[in-house]
């Protein structure tokens, strides 16, 4: 497996827009790409990839070296409908909201590897959320908050509304300005997950100027442009599970469901592949569990319940079978080794 596909690939999309954003602070961006590992000629095109490693660390150094903590929200909020490329222009023509966000989280599997834009409704609330489910990802939080700056234009663009609440899986910072002024809606910081939720109802909402000419012909597009990848069924049930694991049912039924499988089918074709779904299903709960205790101050207690464990205990079980150690443990040599984040 090469190094783009172990540490995952995104399209570049907004990140075009970084060269420009580090010149309104005085810096050469070249120099702090460079840092990176990266060409800088690389975001030149929103249709390169950048792996998920090389985003996270780029989106760090960046946030260092113009002192804003908030640096991947920033950088989000440049984007909209445009920024996600053909698929930004399916979802600017769908009827209704929901199938524009169908759209994203069907298509974004073609040219996305490494994290997942899902949507979940439960109890009369849709959750349109994203994670990334590359262990040992730098910078998740910084990658998130991007996702959902990009988001929240597109929300605006679509239906000319904002969220009801915002969900955020990292503290909440000493300024929340910027927060305020992108979402402008109520925001929970220590959340499980990077994610809107606002009432199903909206997703019959009409998108606003959609040109239905425009879709079948974008349609067409990108059945032609993306019918030469089709991701392998570890990657989609990883996918599956991703957003599943705080979401909702992550059993094997659920999640074959979810697949248009059956359990003995998913189960036989990723055998194929070499794995189990028990497998995928503990390293998912535990990237997850990663995640929450390093990027936020949630207790032990709230990540074992956001994850599905019946108590804390068992999820202390469970984590210190992986790694040695226990949760709270885990994350005291995390922050002893790392310092304190600045974001907070």
């Amino acid at each position: 497996m090469d190094a783009l596909v172990y540490e995952g690939r995104h399209r570049v999309g907004v990140v075009a827009e970084l060269p420009g954003l580090l010149r309104r602070f005085g810096l050469e961006p070249a120099s702090v790409v460079a840092q990176a590992g990266l060409e800088p000629s690389l975001l030149d095109d929103p249709e390169n990839r950048i792996s998920f490693h090389a985003l996270g660390l780029l989106l760090d150094l960046c946030a260092s070296a113009t002192g804003r903590p908030d640096f991947g929200l920033l950088l989000g909020a440049q984007g909209g409908t445009k920024s996600l490329g053909v698929i930004g222009r399916l979802m600017r023509n769908a009827p209704t909201l929901g199938q524009a966000l169908f759209d994203i989280c069907a298509n974004q599997q073609r040219y996305i590897s490494g994290a997942v834009a899902y949507l979940v409704v439960r109890n009369g609330t849709a959750y349109w959320g994203y994670g990334v489910h590359i262990p040992g990802t730098p910078a998740v939080g910084q990658i998130c908050d991007g996702a959902l700056g990009v988001a929240a234009k597109v929300l605006r663009e679509l239906v000319g509304r904002a969220p009801e609440l915002v969900l955020i899986s990292r503290p909440a910072p000493r300024d929340g300005a910027l927060y305020r002024e992108v979402f402008g809606s109520a925001i929970q910081f220590d959340a499980e997950q990077h994610a809107f939720a606002f009432p199903a109802s909206w997703l019959s909402l009409p998108v606003l100027g959609a040109e239905p000419a425009l879709r079948r012909d974008t349609e067409l597009l990108v059945e032609d442009y993306w019918a030469r990848i089709c991701p392998g069924f570890v990657e989609r049930t990883i996918r599956t599970l991703r957003s599943r694991v705080v979401c909702g049912n992550a059993s094997l039924d659920a999640v074959a469901e979810a697949l248009s499988l059956t359990p003995r089918t998913l189960n036989r074709r990723l055998s194929a592949e070499g794995r189990t779904f028990r497998q995928l299903a503990n390293e998912a709960r535990f990237v997850v569990a990663q995640q929450l205790l390093a990027g936020t101050r949630m207790p032990v207690t709230s990540v074992a319940l956001a994850l599905g464990y019946a108590d804390a205990s068992a999820f202390t079980h469970a984590f210190q079978r992986t790694v040695g150690l226990a949760p709270s443990e885990w994350r005291a040599k995390l922050r002893a080794d790392d310092g304190e984040a600045a974001f907070d």
